[in-house]
């Protein structure tokens, strides 16, 4: 029912994007640094990317196309490397200033990129949102089944609450703290849960095929 492969590869482009996460929020390298604008540009890839990768997988959770097969995978690598390069140029472009199409805000403490703002947050919301109808609709509709529903939108609040706690509570958490903790690691760790509730609810709508030959690959 619902990829394997695809799945596989969302789940190892999330782990991908907490190392960049970790490289990019820790103090390994020095601010407005060439070597940190470079790995925080690539984090903002792989999270643009990620957005579709999780709507790819809900889509071939609908068995419009056979899972695993090049008309699943194509359009999978075809529009994740197309997310992934955007942002990443964009995000690149912006600290450059290659262009004046994507240069730095005006005035430049601002700090405010419309494209980028659109790709890294609006956008992985939105895939979130689409990605639970979709499963919704697998889930009540085809399956006709009842417990994945919580799995997933455990997974959805999770994520949101995640966003909340990043771009409204952050700096009171900072602060609190004496800037010892803040909030992306703690959206960090929901997000992460939220995945982890994804493979839950991922497991439990695919335990009936695990006996199938490719799942125990």
């Amino acid at each position: 029912m619902a990829g394997l492969v695809e799945f596989r590869l969302f789940l190892s482009m999330y782990a991908l994007s907490l190392i960049f996460q970790i490289l990019t929020t820790g103090s390994f390298l020095r601010q407005t640094s060439t070597a940190l604008v470079v790995l925080t540009a690539i984090h903002l890839g792989i999270v643009a990317a990620l957005g579709w990768a999780l709507i790819a997988n809900g889509l071939v959770s609908l068995q419009w196309v056979e899972d695993g097969t090049i008309s699943s995978l194509a359009p999978f690598w075809g529009l994740t490397i197309a997310f992934f390069v955007a942002t990443l140029y964009i995000s690149l472009d912006t600290a450059f200033g290659w262009t004046s199409a994507f240069g730095p805000s005006n005035p430049p403490i601002a700090q405010k990129n419309i494209a980028l703002f659109v790709l890294t947050s609006i956008w992985p919301a939105a895939a979130a949102a689409i990605f639970l109808i979709i499963m919704m609709v697998v889930i009540l509709r085809i399956l006709r089944e009842r417990r994945p529903v919580g799995f997933y939108i455990s997974a959805f609040l999770l994520f949101a609450v995640a966003q909340v706690i990043y771009f409204a509570v952050s700096r009171y958490i900072c602060t609190a703290s004496k800037a010892k903790v803040d909030g992306s690691l703690i959206a960090t760790v929901l997000e992460t849960g939220s995945i982890v509730m994804l493979f839950v609810g991922w497991k439990s709508i695919t335990e009936e095929s695990w006996e199938e030959p490719w799942y125990s690959n």
